[in-house]
This record gives C-alpha cells, structure tokens and sequence, in this order.
C-alpha cells in the first residue's frame, strides 16, 4: 500500500457542545482555608493540592486530592506537621511530589496521595516542585526568604525522589520551576540573590540536561515569581509580581517560544501576576493576578490576550490538563474554583512505510478514534487499538495499517 494514497479527516463530533474556549469558573467543596499551591493530571480529572500556611511556618498544613476535576476533595495521610507549599504530578496522576518549607522536607507518593514516603532529600526551606510526565526525573527548589537563611539551591532527581543531588544553579531566591514532559529541559524563576533583598534581582535560568547545567537566560533581571512550560520546553511563560526596576507595584508579563534564548513583554499592563499556566503545546496560556484578582487567557502562545473571569480574587495558583480546557485555581484564603471549556482535539497524522500514526493531545474529555473507508457512508467504527500516550509531549498515539487504500479518522465524543 502507498501511504501517499492515505486520506485523513481530521474532524471531531462534539455532539452539541461549543467548542470555542470559553471558560465558567465554579466554586468547589474543597476546605476554605489558605490554599498555596495545586497540580493536574495529564486528562484534568486528577488533582492534589497543599492547604495550610506553608513558608510561614505554622505546620499547620495537608494535602488534598480529586479524583473527579475538583467536585469533590478527600485530605490524604500526609503528615500535618510539614509546611506543605509545593506540589507536583505526573500525566497519571498516580506519582506525587510533596515539598515543605521553613525546615521542611520532600515527600512523595506512588498510588495518587493514598500513602506518602519521606525522601533523603536535605532539610530545608523548599518552596516549589516540578515533575516530569512519568514522574522519574524532579527538580526541587530551595527558597532564601522568610527569615529561614537557607542558600537558595536546585535540587534534581532522576529516581522519582528515591535520591537527591545538588545542581549547579546558583545561588538564588528561587519562586518557581518548570520542566518539559520528559524532564530534560527546566525553566526557573527567582526574585534575588545571592542575598535575599526586596531590590528585584532575579533572574530566568534554563537547563537542558535535567538540571546537570544551568544557563542565564536574556530575560530582564526582575521580580520573578511564576514560570511554566510547554511539553516539549519550547514555549514558556513567566512573570512578576511587581517591577522594581521602575519602582512600580505593577508586573509583567514575558513568553518564550526558543526555550528562554529570547522573550516577548506581554503588552498587559498594571497588574500582579500570581500565576501562569500552560497547555502542552503551549498555545493556551492563563496568567491570573494576585491583587486585582483578574485572569487572562491566550490561545496563540501570548501574542494576544483576553480578559476573563470576573471573580475578582487574588489568585495565588493555578492547573491545567494537558488540552488547557480543564484549570483548577486558588486564591488567597478562598475556595478553590474550576473551570471547563470544551475542547477540539486536532488529530495528526505521520506515516511511515505501510502504517499510520495518529496523534492527539490527551483530552480533558474522553474521545474515541474512529475509522472508515468511505465518507460517502455512516459506518463510522472504533478504533479498538488502545492508545499509548506518549511522555514527550502528552498526546495519544494509536499506529493502524489501513486495509485499503483510503482510509479517514476522526475523534468523537464518548
């Protein structure tokens, strides 16, 4: 069979809904108590976050998970005397990653939070997490704030936390960290070193090699407080929360599409960004600010923004499924609150030899692949291949060998 004669339909049955991404904001059941930080499987259904007052030291904290998109909450058995502030997930959901600040420690969990592990990571001020898809490789940062004198480090693991090594980041006050879906490339993001002062002296450092080395990146020296990145670490977003070069209570708003060698100032102004989160493709982008309380949203990687949600609160965290049609947002003091938009999977196509492979970024709404050999007709069956998902850029993958020489694909709507 000539692969060249292979016809695909890329079309999706959305059997009613609107597919344009717009987003309704719903309060949860979660507890109504300080929320710091949350994370998201790969499809949104799965989440966990960390409650409690976290960097300030009261150890008064837990951690949470969902199972069901946020409708309902269940506190795990982590231990309560950790300042829990930092948290992570693979695309499963199932590996967990804990981190505690003040004189803190990392935990981890391999059954979705129903059991926690202490790790051998050091004790110490830790303040944020990230993960890799299959959960194996994680970076862990280390927070000079808030009195606790620690030297502000990255730490790196390649075991799933089973044991620990020092990068060779520099000294910083490091706010946040990212990592593509295979764990090689990191973004981190801090507001000063190496001495903690309010002087707005951080920078944007990128890894290639899963934390083994570290580069500067171009992006101005400023308050950094967020970052967050695409599967394949290409596409970043990263803000401030306020911009001490010009003395103003106000932040700003950069992307990346070269992996952090060049940036683009958003053209949003007079805010204070809390967060930012990323589709895998990094199309979809939401930035939620802490002190006006408003969110945006991109759907072509930060050229252009639109406001939304008219909560008005101040958002201090926010996740995302993979599609970026399912978020998950926290604000300071507040319940936690959900949004859904639905979503229009693209289905790709590669070929090679006699075989096909069709690929779609894991959906935060069950699809199924369907096939048939003439479009003059309804006989539209199931693709009864299971798709794999692949851990380099969260899609879905099913390889067919069409029988005939026409054969057409869409997705559909469970």
């Amino acid at each position: 069979m000539n692969p060249t004669n292979i016809l695909l339909l890329v079309a999706v049955v959305l059997c009613g809904l609107n597919s344009a991404f717009t987003q309704t904001w719903t309060g949860t059941t979660a507890p109504n108590i300080y929320c710091v930080q949350i994370a998201s499987s790969a499809d949104g259904t799965k989440l966990v976050l960390t409650t409690g007052e976290g960097a300030l030291n009261t150890y008064d904290s837990a951690i949470f998970t969902s199972t069901n998109s946020g409708a309902t909450w269940t506190q795990t058995s982590a231990p309560t005397n950790q300042a829990w502030i930092g948290v992570a997930s693979s695309a499963d959901g199932t590996k967990l990653v804990a981190v505690s600040g003040g004189i803190g420690s990392i935990y981890t969990s391999t059954n979705s939070g129903s059991t926690w592990t202490q790790t051998s990571a050091p004790t110490t001020n830790w303040f944020a997490v990230t993960s890799s898809a299959d959960g194996s490789k994680l970076a862990a940062t280390v927070s000079m704030g808030f009195g606790f004198g620690n030297a502000g480090l990255i730490y790196v693991s390649t075991n799933s936390g089973a044991t620990w090594m020092q990068s060779s980041a520099p000294n910083e006050n490091w706010c946040s960290i990212a990592s593509s879906a295979d764990g090689t490339k990191l973004a981190a993001v801090g507001v000063g070193g190496p001495t903690y002062t309010p002087s707005g002296i951080g920078w944007i450092f990128t890894s290639t090699n899963s934390g083994v080395s570290w580069s500067q990146t171009s992006a101005p020296s400023n308050n950094w407080i967020t970052v967050a990145s695409s599967a394949d670490g290409t596409k970043l977003i990263a803000a401030t929360s306020e911009d001490f070069n010009i003395n103003s209570i106000y932040g700003e708003l950069y992307t990346s599409t070269n992996s952090g060698a060049t940036w683009l100032q958003a053209s949003i102004t007079n805010e204070s960004w809390g967060c930012v989160v990323s589709s895998a493709d990094g199309a979809k982008l939401v930035a939620m600010t802490h002190v006006s309380g408003r969110a945006y949203v991109s759907t072509n990687s930060g050229l252009d923004w639109t406001l939304t949600n008219p909560l008005r609160l101040p958002w201090t965290a926010v996740a995302s499924s993979a599609d970026g049609n399912r978020l998950a947002a926290l604000n300071f003091g507040g319940p936690i609150f959900t949004a859904y938009s639905a979503p229009s999977p693209q289905l790709n196509l590669a070929c090679s030899s006699d075989n096909l492979t069709l690929a779609w970024t894991v959906p935060s709404t069950s699809f199924v692949l369907q096939q048939n050999s003439d479009l003059s007709t309804t006989n539209w069956t199931d693709v009864t291949s299971t798709p794999m998902l692949n851990l380099t850029n969260l899609q879905n993958q099913v390889t067919q060998t069409p029988s005939s020489s026409s054969a057409f694909y869409r997705l559909k709507i469970q």
